[in-house]
């Protein structure tokens, strides 16, 4: 397991240090600095990184980073911007979303491309973080640049919802939800289990995703029984 997230990490990296540009005009300084906000950001928050330390890790002088970012709160929603920019769904999970294809193929996609954005980019997912706790009037960037990819998936299990290829399901709490589940069990499974994973590739992790979904949408699961302690985060 952690040779994949080494793999999946050297990918990121080699991705990561080719921000592409918001125009023509963008130099490889600018894309330098913000490239070095973006993991200076992740790392320590926005409180917790100066622009002395940004400047420094990109290679230049103060004054060149304020000559293209006046303040740190622009250079921060500029790095938000550019990494946000990246996240695209594959014309394959387009075509498939905005089709008829049973939910058997298309969830399986779906979370393929949630496991590769979160598992691959670590530090895209401590940037959001901080920029929910630190700097919350994120919200109208966020829409910007997710908004359709969420709209995308929700229209999808409307449709399926409503010819019954899945049971009645709130498509925006399940899109959500969809997100949720490989974010939490990333972040927590290692804590409250004890174990790494227990998956060899992205592949067999969104395989493992999309069944536990797919039962769930066909009414196939039903909840637990707690029957053990009633103050127990476990049942028995």
């Amino acid at each position: 397991m952690s040779n994949l997230f080494l793999r999946l990490s050297a990918r990121s990296w080699l991705e990561s240090a080719m921000i592409p540009p918001k125009n023509q005009q963008k130099s490889v300084t600018e894309v330098r600095i913000l490239e070095a906000a973006v993991q200076l950001f992740a790392r320590s928050g926005f409180s917790g990184t100066s622009t002395r330390e940004i400047a420094q890790l990109a290679g230049v002088n103060e004054t060149t980073l304020f000559r293209y970012y006046g303040t740190k709160k622009e250079l921060f929603w500029a790095g938000l911007e550019a990494r946000l920019s990246r996240i695209k769904l594959s014309r394959e999970l387009q075509s498939a979303l905005s089709g008829e294809d049973d939910p058997a193929e298309v969830l399986p996609k779906v979370f393929q491309f949630l496991v590769e954005l979160i598992w691959g980019q670590p530090d895209l997912m401590r940037f959001l973080y901080v920029s929910a706790l630190e700097l919350p009037r994120s919200d109208d960037i966020y829409r910007k640049h997710l908004g359709a990819i969420f709209d995308s998936v929700s229209a999808y299990l409307t449709r399926c919802a409503k010819r019954g290829a899945i049971s009645g399901v709130d498509p925006h709490m399940a899109t959500l939800a969809f997100l949720g589940t490989v974010i939490s069990h990333f972040s927590l499974y290692q804590l409250f289990v004890g174990r790494e994973l227990p998956f060899a590739t992205p592949s067999d992790a969104s395989s493992t995703y999309s069944a536990f979904w797919l039962n769930l949408l066909h009414g196939a699961l039903e909840p637990p029984l707690l029957v053990g302690n009633p103050g127990s985060l476990v049942g028995h």
